[in-house]
């Protein structure tokens, strides 16, 4: 059975100044939406949507912020993807997806951060016990059984998953990119085309869940 553990990092916790400084940046924009992903530990890549459009030359300035964009110019809703690389903090956290433990959403409040994280109650434990080792203090909300939707990850297949991470662990996904899809193809044992074609699939599976939750 799984379970969904609800855990607050006040804002008086920030105490990292970029992670101050970044969530400053999202109550400026007025948070919407705030999903994970690719989440590792503290860090991974998130789809924020917002009220209006970040200081966008504040954002790159940040030290955690490998990398930005928006994803729908086209349209009246406003929308990033951000890397964020807490190189400080990574280290000390496994990534979720070893745990089985899912980032189902985080809430930006005036009281800080509220994170949803889905997984057994021992995984929940563990990561929220990381946490607090590594200097993030966390008030425990609520823990109920999980009957929600859904995690972004599920809409990938288990061969687009496996594509996916690897390619990200590589560094396909840095800018610039450290590897080509080649390279992530030679290190699966896959053809070329067919990495490429799992990488589009699963990046449009992404995309498409993201937004349709908007």
């Amino acid at each position: 059975m799984k379970r969904e553990a609800v855990v607050r990092i006040p804002t008086a916790e920030f105490s990292h100044p970029g992670l101050e400084a970044f969530i400053s940046l999202c109550r400026d924009a007025g948070v919407k939406k705030w999903r994970p992903a690719v989440c590792t530990g503290p860090g991974g890549i998130v789809a924020i949507q917002v009220e209006r459009p970040f200081d966008e030359e504040q954002l790159s300035a940040l030290e955690y912020v490998a990398w930005w964009e928006r994803t729908n110019q086209a349209t009246a809703a406003i929308g990033y993807l951000i890397k964020l690389d807490i190189s400080d903090l990574t280290d000390e956290f496994p990534p979720l997806h070893e745990l089985n433990v899912s980032n189902e959403e985080i809430t930006v409040n005036d009281h800080g951060l509220d994170i949803s994280f889905v997984g057994t109650q021992e995984a929940l434990s563990y990561v929220v016990s990381q946490y607090i080792d590594a200097g993030i203090p966390m008030d425990l909300r609520a823990i109920t059984d999980y009957h929600g939707p859904t995690g972004v990850l599920d809409s990938l297949t288990h061969r687009q998953h496996e594509v996916v991470r690897i390619a990200y662990e590589m560094g396909y996904y840095e800018i610039p990119r450290r590897v080509s899809s080649v390279e992530v193809a030679a290190e699966l044992d896959l053809d070329q085309s067919t990495v490429s074609e799992h990488l589009q699939r699963a990046e449009r599976n992404l995309l498409r869940h993201v937004l349709d939750a908007d």
